[in-house]
């Protein structure tokens, strides 16, 4: 998941600039300064391009996909301007993109591993929504767990917290299917 892990990581840099240093400064690091005052979604699908650019490896796409997806979600909610978003939209935004990489990176690997699934459309779609909500929870919760917040974490702080959400979250999922 190292690629997941480094967007996840520099999404988290960026979101506690954001709320450190303002939108305008934040973006200005990503050369993104004209998007100043534009709809979150738009912002959100740049900095898709700029942390984990077309054409790359799957596990850079499970990455990119994983943000443009979350940005599709918050983008349905509604078009606030970027810089208007408080930091709870922020911090949902930066987990939303983990929980959606950790799920779609879990989909590859069950993919990849020939794991056979009931053939009832109905019963895969309820799986899905299981471990989809098994995961969002998880992720959540070792988030809430920390104390902390994206704008209170120091910058050289989010790779390692970036890390131990993966780690504790893929550990985690590995336990409950060895259960089940």
């Amino acid at each position: 998941m190292g690629p997941s892990r480094q967007t996840a990581t520099g999404l988290g840099q960026f979101v506690g600039d954001v709320s450190r240093r303002g939108a305008a400064d934040a973006l200005r690091t990503f050369s993104l300064e004209s998007l100043v005052g534009a709809p979150a979604a738009d912002v959100f699908v740049a900095l898709a391009d700029v942390l984990c650019p077309d054409g790359g490896t799957i596990d850079d796409a499970i990455a990119r996909n994983a943000m443009l997806e979350t940005a599709a979600a918050m983008g349905t909610a509604g078009d606030a301007p970027f810089d208007s978003l408080p930091p709870a939209a922020l911090d949902a935004f930066f987990l939303g993109t983990i929980s959606r990489s950790i799920e779609a990176k879990l989909f590859n690997e069950i993919g990849g591993k020939g794991i056979r699934l009931p053939s009832d459309v109905a019963a895969v779609r309820a799986i899905q929504q299981t471990l989809h909500d098994f995961i969002e929870g998880t992720v959540r919760d070792r988030f809430t767990a920390s104390g902390r917040t994206l704008a209170s974490m120091p910058r050289g702080d989010v790779e390692g917290f970036v890390r131990v959400i993966y780690e504790q979250s893929f550990d985690l999922i590995r336990t409950l299917g060895g259960e089940a």
